[in-house]
């Protein structure tokens, strides 16, 4: 019980990691001839800004509900919220690894537009990482919370 609690515990800092932290960074640069016209701007783009981010985020949801499930029911119920907790999970580490690769498989080179030059970059940021790791730690411990509740 200890480890299941301390697995979840963990995996709800990481989940909450994830939605605070940009999951990429982009960086916008445009060069005009005129003095003094030049842009350069940077940022961070989280989850939900990113396209099927909120799929994401309703996959996370959803696990996190799984281990409500898991920790409260008993006997079958409770077998049965720990196994769809692993199967939500790792639907969610693979929707995160899709997420963050097509965030930063989004980058423009550099593009010349009538007087200007525009360049667009995108890069991973950490939350992709922290997005990855949390479904799985709040999967595997509704997983033991619930062979914890079948003992009892």
């Amino acid at each position: 019980m200890v480890a299941g609690c301390a697995l979840v515990v963990a995996g709800f800092v990481l989940a909450l990691l994830a939605l605070a932290v940009p999951w990429a960074h982009y960086r916008l640069a445009v060069d005009v001839p005129v003095d003094g016209a030049d842009l350069d701007h940077s940022g961070g783009i989280a989850v939900f800004q990113l396209e099927l981010g909120w799929w994401y985020v309703l996959a996370l949801f959803g696990v996190l509900g799984l281990v409500a499930g898991a920790a409260a029911a008993t006997g079958s119920a409770a077998r049965g919220a720990g196994v769809a907790a692993l199967a939500v999970g790792v639907a969610s580490m693979f929707l995160a690894s899709l997420v963050g690769a097509r965030a930063a498989g989004a980058s423009v080179d550099t593009v010349m537009s009538g007087i200007a030059m525009v360049d667009v970059r995108a890069t991973r940021g950490p939350g992709v990482g922290y997005g990855i790791a949390a479904p799985l730690m709040l999967a595997l411990g509704a997983a033991l919370l619930s062979v914890r509740t079948q003992r009892n």
